[in-house]
C-alpha cells in the first residue's frame, strides 16, 4: 500500500524576472510524529531554492505509512543514493502540483526525480513561453510543450439540402407539444 501523502502549507517565491537559473538545491527534513502497530505518521518538509538565488519553494506536510513493521521499514531503508526511499514517495506525490505551480508562477520546474535535483542543469532548453537563452533544471521532455504543427481547416462547402433543417424544426416542435 502507498503512503498517504497531505500537504499543509505550500509557499513559493520569485525575486524577479528573467532571471538565470543553474539548478535547485534540496533541503528536506522528515520527522517521526506518531508510531503504532498500524503505521507512523511522518511530518516532512521540502525547501527548494534556485541557484543563483531567485526563486524558492517550500513544501510541508503528513505522510502516513500503514503496514506491518516490515512494510514500513522498507519505506524507510535508503535507496541507492542513501536517501530514503519515503523520501522519493512524498516528492513524486507531490511532484505534478509543483509542476502546477512553478510554471504558473514562471519559474523552472524542480527535476521528475529527486536524486537528479542538485545535480547540473542540462543543455538549455528554449520554448516559445520563455526568454532565449535559459537553462531548465528538468529533462527536456518534461520541460517543453509537444510541438503543435499548424493545421489548416478545411471546410468543404455542402451540398444544399432544401428541407433539412426544417424537417427537424418539425420533428422537434411535435415531440415538445403535448396533445392536451
Amino acid at each position: 500500500m502507498n503512503p498517504k501523502v497531505e500537504i499543509s502549507s505550500l509557499f513559493v517565491s520569485k525575486l524577479k524576472d528573467n532571471a538565470t537559473f543553474e539548478k535547485y538545491n534540496i533541503d528536506v527534513s522528515i520527522d517521526e510524529v506518531e508510531n503504532s502497530e498500524s503505521g507512523i505518521k511522518i511530518k516532512y518538509k521540502f525547501l527548494l531554492l534556485s541557484t543563483p538565488t531567485n526563486s524558492k519553494i517550500t513544501i510541508e506536510g503528513l505522510a502516513s505509512i500503514l503496514g506491518n513493521e516490515a512494510q514500513v521499514t522498507k519505506y524507510l531503508a535508503p535507496d541507492e543514493k542513501n536517501i530514503p526511499n519515503i523520501v522519493n514517495t512524498i516528492y513524486q506525490e507531490i511532484f505534478p502540483l509543483l509542476y502546477v505551480v512553478t510554471k504558473s508562477v514562471e519559474i523552472p520546474c524542480p527535476s521528475y526525480k529527486i536524486s537528479q535535483i542538485s545535480e547540473s542543469a542540462p543543455a538549455p532548453v528554449k520554448s516559445s513561453a520563455q526568454i532565449p537563452e535559459e537553462p531548465q533544471a528538468a529533462p527536456k521532455e518534461s520541460q517543453t510543450a509537444p510541438k503543435e504543427e499548424p493545421v489548416e481547416q478545411v471546410q468543404e462547402p455542402q451540398a444544399e439540402q432544401p428541407d433539412s433543417l426544417g424537417d427537424l424544426e418539425k420533428l422537434i416542435e411535435e415531440q415538445n407539444v403535448s396533445p392536451n
